[in-house]
């Protein structure tokens, strides 16, 4: 009878830091393994600064693959199957795309189960890489994504059959939300003491729609002149050309721009309204921090966005570019106190009935139980 722990290859193209929701995802659920029962090991294809730090919290390996073609790639993954084979590892979890292409086919062959995860609507989807999916996911057994919406997709750009896709929604560890707010917040922007806060954390990429909000925001000061809006992540490049739109609107005195920060809870808990106003979404890591936090979430409706917010309930959902729509609804919570309250207490016990690490964790659990071949 099989006594020792199973072992589990996590595979992904990079891990630059916890900045990213995948990366940050991926390492919430090593940590919470139950060691008797797994034992994880990492590669990547790509190595970081992240990587290069030895600060992963199991052993991790650089494979230094570039793309998904060419003698170098094939012979490196040949390389890595005869590894897995040695190593008797039972399970290989891909994550992001060139993995997902390269390593089903040599996971397979060197005898280990093979899940993959999608976690986004597929906005980088071609034809060639769809192409090459469909016959990299002969030799998946499962494929995870992080929401309902996720899944349709799967099933039909990448005709994956639906019986064979889980659903397993993000997870924070509850932790995160125990620290308490950055002090000096308010002072170091030139936020008043009585003034509102209006909140974004993302990337700031276009797909998020930065520009949308700033907009908003500027509608929503014509009626609440002491709001501030407040956007965390993005870097240089994103962060420039939305100065200059700002600067043209003449908010600069009330929109600040943080960059990436490594962690964004201790900024949200000065937040009164969180907004997620992107064209597309997996499930968002930002609204399940917003929830975490007890705060309201206003939100567009696209992606698991809806698996997230109960319209009414924890905050509101409007349609993507609506900016009078999302506009009135942030206005509408920030001067209704007790509407405010009410959405963010629903958002955090909807975070702690569904959203926590710990039922993450055991969901994964029970599918590598599900799927891994039992060796005696």
């Amino acid at each position: 009878m099989e006594t020792r722990p199973r072992r589990i290859l996590y595979m992904m193209d990079y891990f630059f830091g916890t900045e990213g929701g995948t990366e940050r995802q991926l390492l919430e659920l090593i940590l919470g393994l139950d060691r008797a029962r797994y034992e994880p090991e990492f590669a990547v294809l790509q190595t970081s600064n992240y990587i290069e730090s030895d600060d992963f919290p199991c052993e991790a390996r650089v494979l230094n693959i570039k793309g998904v073609s060419g003698p170098t790639a094939i012979l490196k993954m040949l390389s890595l199957a005869m590894d897995i084979r040695r190593s008797n590892i039972d399970l290989v979890h891909v994550y992001f795309n060139d993995a997902a292409v390269l390593a089903p086919f040599f996971s397979r062959m060197g005898g280990a189960r093979v899940i993959t995860s999608r976690r986004d609507m597929g906005f980088w989807y071609t034809p060639r890489i769809l192409k090459l999916l469909r016959i990299s996911n002969r030799f998946v057994d499962r494929i995870v994504a992080n929401s309902q919406a996720v899944k349709a997709n799967v099933t039909v750009m990448e005709g994956y059959p639906a019986d064979r896709i889980e659903v397993l929604h993000n997870g924070m560890n509850g932790v995160r939300f125990e620290s308490e707010k950055e002090p000096g917040f308010r002072a170091r922007l030139g936020i008043g003491a009585g003034d509102y806060i209006v909140g974004m954390v993302s990337n700031l990429y276009a797909i998020k729609r930065p520009e949308d909000l700033i907009r908003a925001a500027s509608l929503i000061r014509h009626q609440i002149s002491n709001v501030h809006l407040v956007l965390v992540g993005g870097g240089q490049k994103e962060i420039e050309p939305l100065k200059e739109f700002v600067d043209r609107a003449g908010m600069t005195q009330s929109v600040h721009f943080l960059g990436r920060v490594p962690d964004a809870i201790p900024i949200i808990k000065h937040f009164d309204v969180c907004v997620s106003c992107s064209e597309s979404e997996g499930l968002s890591n930002s609204i399940i921090e917003y929830m975490g936090c007890a705060k309201p979430v206003v939100c567009t409706n696209v992606g698991g966005n809806q698996e997230l917010v109960k319209d009414g309930a924890n905050g509101f959902i409007t349609e993507v570019g609506n900016i009078h729509a999302l506009a009135q609804r942030v206005r509408e919570v920030l001067l209704n106190d007790a509407l405010r309250n009410r959405l963010g207490e629903n958002g955090r016990s909807r975070y702690l009935m569904e959203f926590t690490s710990e039922k993450m964790v055991a969901a994964y659990m029970d599918l590598y139980d599900n799927v891994t071949i039992v060796r005696k």
